[in-house]
Formats: C-alpha cells, structure tokens, sequence
C-alpha cells in the first residue's frame, strides 16, 4: 500500500513514520502526565472534551482509553489529520477548524451545534502554543467555550528545560542550537510564557503542574531517544533536501547523520541524563 505524506510545518515524514513517531510520542509523554489528564477528566461522569490541534487524535485516545463514558471532539486547521483521526478513532468526531483564523468562534458554534453540545469541560492544548502567532488571543477565543468548573490543559515544551550529561564532544549541546536557530520549529521557550499567556487571556486559576522529563524517571530510556533524536534527523534531512544549495542546512544534516549513531549509545549508559522540556498548566 503506499505511503501518503502529511503535509505539515511539522513534520514530513510519511503516514506510517508519522504514525510510529505519533505512537513513539504517547508513550514518552504518558509517563510525564497521563496522571494528570486522567484526574481532570476523571472529575466528570460523562466529559465532554475539545482537542485543539488534535492531529492524529491518537494521543488523546490513549488517555481516553481509561475514561468508559466520554464525548470526544478534535479539530485540527490540517485536513490531511483530520482524515487520519477518523480511520485512526472510531469513537470521536472530528472537524477542520483553525484557531487562528478569523470567524474560529462561529465555525465552533456550527460544530457544537451540530454535535448537540453547549460547553466543554475539558479543552486539551498539546504542542499547538509554540507555533501560535498571537497565543493570548487564542487563548482567550477558548474560554467561552468552557462550562462552569471546566479546565483548560496546556501541554508544550521549553528547550530551557532540555540538556543532556555527560555530553562528550559537545554533541547534544551542538543540537540544542541547531534547534534553536531554526526559527520554523516554533517558539522552543514558549514554555515559560504559558502562565503569563493564560492569566493575560483572562483565566483565573492558572497552574503549572509539571516541568521536564528526564530519562532519569522513566524505565525506557530510548523512548526520550526515539522521541527526540530521529525525528530531528529526518527534519533536518528533509529541510537540506528541499534546499541543497543551502551551504548550512547541508553541513547541519550531515554532522548530525554522523554523530547519531553516538548519541544513541549515550542513552546506554547508566551514568547519562536527558530531559526534554515538557511542561504541563491547568487553567480554568
């Protein structure tokens, strides 16, 4: 069967690497805030739940997996997703809509209308703030949605939070700022804003419930590996492909196919830590 590519400033890879690296992804980040997700939705005998940037919608079926009664709805501004969440989720309703684009309430109140619903309890955000222009103004767009008593969950990254030890050669503190110069990956430090972007959104109750996930309090430690360092390679493949004239992004790819193999091995050993800034808010 051949591979569809999703188009996305995300990521390019095909259908089943994405579906892989999605999968990959669940794993990694049940283990930072699943407990967190489930005691939320666990408040509510039946939530009703938003997914904003939804994708796949596979990382919230996963955590709806423990929740027997549920009304789930994802959006997503990507067709090509959209598509893939319904052959992906047999129990959701999905739906095209962009946050950022104009008109996003009334397309949302065509959908909760069609759907029979007047409020959500819980409206779930992951890895959608750091690719926002205006983050405040979205924000703020989500809150009328919300029921009385209902949650926002804000799930995003900040490579403030990101290192690696011991780094010999320098190798992961050399990625890191190839990362950071990548403007096109999104704002990586978006994480510390979040609590300032919700409460100048106008939410009241805002927390941060968690910060960094390190291999140091997981078993698996090439989950944090397989979630951090391959998809970036075949970013940065993909990226020099694109433009082959461009002198750095080639000399970027092709130090980082080098040394791969090397930081794969650092993740075998017993005296390596290395965290990925996840960090995860409530706010109601």
């Amino acid at each position: 069967m051949e591979q569809s590519t999703i188009p996305s400033k995300y990521t390019s890879l095909t259908g089943q690497q994405e579906n892989r690296r999605l999968d990959i992804q669940n794993r990694a980040l049940g283990h930072f805030d699943r407990d967190i997700y489930l005691n939320i939705l666990g408040k509510y005998c039946q939530p009703i739940i938003l997914d904003v940037g939804c994708g796949t919608g596979t990382m919230m079926s996963h955590i709806l997996a423990d929740i027997p009664s549920h009304f789930y709805v994802g959006i997503d501004k990507m067709p090509q997703q959209i598509e893939l969440a319904r052959r992906n989720v047999q129990d959701g309703i999905f739906r095209t809509a962009d946050v950022e684009r104009e008109g996003f309430l009334s397309t949302m109140k065509t959908i909760m209308e069609e759907c029979g619903i007047k409020c959500f309890d819980v409206i779930n955000c992951s890895m959608v703030i750091m690719h926002l222009t205006d983050p405040i103004s979205v924000l703020a767009h989500l809150k009328p949605l919300l029921g009385p008593g209902g949650t926002l969950i804000v799930r995003d990254i900040d490579d403030g939070l990101q290192y690696a030890w011991p780094d010999a050669g320098g190798r992961f503190a050399r990625l890191f700022d190839l990362i950071a110069r990548d403007t096109r990956m999104g704002d990586r430090h978006c994480g510390r804003k979040i609590f300032s972007y919700l409460k100048n959104a106008g939410f009241q109750t805002v927390r941060l419930n968690r910060a960094g996930l390190s291999t140091a309090s997981i078993d698996d430690k090439l989950l944090l590996y397989e979630l951090a360092i391959p998809t970036l390679l075949h970013y940065m493949e993909q990226r020099h492909l694109k433009e082959p004239d461009n002198v750095q992004w080639k000399v970027d790819y092709e130090w980082f196919r080098d040394n791969i193999y090397a930081m794969e091995q650092s993740f075998h050993k017993d005296d390596f830590i290395f965290s990925a800034g996840f960090m995860n808010f409530t706010a109601e």
